[in-house]
């Protein structure tokens, strides 16, 4: 009578390990998809970060276009103060000829004697 209990601790083992296989062949199949999906998601990631490079190349050459279009606009105000002061002086001395010309004595010689009304 030892015989069935044998047995069937035999086939009890035997359908342990089956089910232990095949649990971990399902976690090797799940963990396989996992890699999978993680490696594509990194391919993913990868050119992504590669366009992002590219990005910033671009976005790097018009910051440096912006700062020398920003040093030219320096340049030009610069230029455009330095004029502007120099008008000022102009006419500032030609107020001071004119004060010193006395336009309204000038006009009163250059009017007839007597003449009035």
């Amino acid at each position: 009578m030892s015989s069935p209990p044998r047995l069937a601790a035999a086939v009890l083992l035997g359908l342990l390990a089956a089910g232990a296989c095949g649990f971990l062949l399902k976690l090797m199949q799940d963990m396989s998809q996992s890699m999978a999906a993680m490696t594509r998601d990194i391919a993913s990631m990868a050119a992504d970060m590669h366009r992002m490079g590219g990005d910033i190349t671009v976005l790097s050459e018009q910051v440096a276009a912006m700062r020398l279009g920003v040093d030219l606009m320096a340049a030009d105000v610069r230029g455009m103060r330095g004029g502007v002061e120099r008008m000022s002086t102009v006419i500032q001395s030609g107020g001071k000829q004119i004060e010193q010309l006395n336009p309204m004595g000038i006009m009163q010689q250059m009017a007839p004697p007597g003449g009035g009304r």
